[in-house]
């Protein structure tokens, strides 16, 4: 029996140690699956969006860290613009967490996540080599599953209380010009009916529910108007604390879950909501309302 258990440990050894040389040849490749992540679900729903993220730590640190957490992505791209799959599109990887997007909630199921090595929360451009390694990737899912360009959003768009990612540097702009996601012309602001705030960001699928229609104008300054958005130092430490705190409620019994999160700082800074009436904001609001609604009457 001594000697069966052995074998069994030695097996077991060896198992880890083949694991984590794949780890390391994969850095750089294209490879179908990376075999220290968890075995994800199956999918039992058609993909219907793609949500890029960042991450601040080495590709390796971030497969701990996603072990640790019990979370996953699709796919890593490091500053030097190596694709690393880390879960196989086929299966549900856990990135997306509590989100919203045009009336869709939960959005792991029907999503595929990208995450990008970035080391200030995507507040710096990003590598000219990551970026040249992103656009083919969304171009052919976006090809494959017929993905529409109002469904390519950044996890801050889903849930703009709680994440900054991609940031404020990513250049959606450049990707609508190459047909990934979409942009605006200011011009079609005149086009716009004359809705309200929270009808606008409505209708390009932000939340506004509740507490959320400042977290959610603000996530769209991060993304159409970036040039509003400060540099914050801090990013990282405020933001790695709110996950921190957000991760501990979540482990709360339902009762007292809802009471913790509350009590969660926001990810943007502390805000009165006067941009809310800043003409280029509400303009461009207004422009991008536009650009989505016509994008989904198509």
């Amino acid at each position: 029996m001594i000697k069966k258990k052995s074998v069994i440990l030695c097996a077991l050894f060896f198992l880890l140690l083949a694991a984590s040389a794949a780890w390391f040849w994969a850095v750089g490749q294209r490879q179908e699956c990376n075999p220290l992540c968890f075995v994800p679900p199956d999918r039992d729903e058609a993909v219907s969006f793609v949500v890029l993220h960042h991450f601040s730590s080495s590709p390796e640190d971030a497969i701990s860290n996603f072990n640790k957490f019990g979370f996953s992505t699709h796919y890593i791209i490091d500053t030097e613009g190596n694709v690393i799959v880390i879960v196989s599109e086929d299966k549900i990887a856990w990135h997306a967490g509590v989100s919203f997007w045009h009336g869709e909630e939960s959005l792991n199921r029907i999503s595929i996540g990208i995450e990008l090595q970035h080391d200030n929360f995507g507040q710096t451009p990003f590598s000219k080599k990551q970026i040249a390694a992103l656009k083919p990737l969304l171009q052919d899912i976006i090809k494959r599953y017929n993905i529409r360009p109002e469904n390519i959003v950044g996890h801050s768009d889903i849930a703009p209380d709680a994440k900054p990612d991609p940031g404020k540097a990513f250049p959606w702009q450049e990707f609508a010009q190459d047909g990934i996601g979409l942009w605006y012309d200011i011009n079609d602001a005149d086009k716009m009916e004359n809705y309200s705030v929270k009808e606008l960001l409505d209708i390009i699928g932000y939340n506004t529910k509740g507490d959320d229609l400042i977290s959610s104008a603000y996530a769209f300054r991060r993304r159409f108007l970036p040039e509003q958005v400060a540099y914050e130092p801090d990013m990282a430490m405020r933001g790695n604390a709110i996950f921190e705190a957000r991760f501990k409620a979540s482990s709360l019994p339902k009762g007292e879950r809802a009471a913790a999160l509350k009590n969660v700082p926001r990810i943007h800074p502390e805000d009165d909501g006067t941009f809310l009436t800043d003409p280029l904001f509400i303009k461009t609001l207004r422009a991008v309302a536009y650009s989505y609604k016509k994008a989904r009457d198509n």
